[in-house]
């Protein structure tokens, strides 16, 4: 006796083709949740002005987007020191309309970012792609 298309029971790929569609649509669900923080509301895109205020003449204690710490010092004049791991980096900043730019001189390709103030009081760096590039305070 043949059962109607509706009582057989599903095959076994039949099950584990829906759980890998359930488990792909809440991995895709959470990933659309993720927003990082100088995207979220209360978060301020600095000016040009703001920005040589923020940097000239302070230290900027810095966590990058792997989680590794750094130091930036900004001298008035334009030159900049970076203090890592790694030892010492050293190069240039300025600020381009409003965007914060960095020339290293073990790199000559200068980088541009614009930067956020957070509602916590915190700041965040973004690379021209919209990545972001780090997280930071000022001391």
């Amino acid at each position: 006796m043949r059962l109607p298309s509706h009582s057989r029971p599903a095959s076994p790929g039949r099950g584990r083709l829906l759980v890998v569609t359930l488990a792909a649509l809440a991995g895709l669900s959470a990933c659309a949740g993720f927003e990082p923080d100088y995207r979220k509301p209360g978060a301020q895109r600095l000016t040009g002005p703001e920005l040589s205020t923020l940097l000239g003449g302070h230290t900027l204690s810095i966590v990058n987007a792997r989680g590794k710490s750094y130091m930036n010092r900004f001298s008035k004049d334009g030159s900049i020191v970076i203090s890592g791991s790694k030892g010492n980096e050293y190069g240039h900043w300025t600020v381009s309309g409003d965007r914060y730019c960095l020339t290293l001189d073990i790199d000559p390709r200068q980088q541009c970012m614009e930067i956020y103030k957070l509602p916590d009081g915190r700041y965040q760096m973004v690379n021209a792609d919209g990545s972001l590039r780090n997280t930071f305070t000022v001391d």
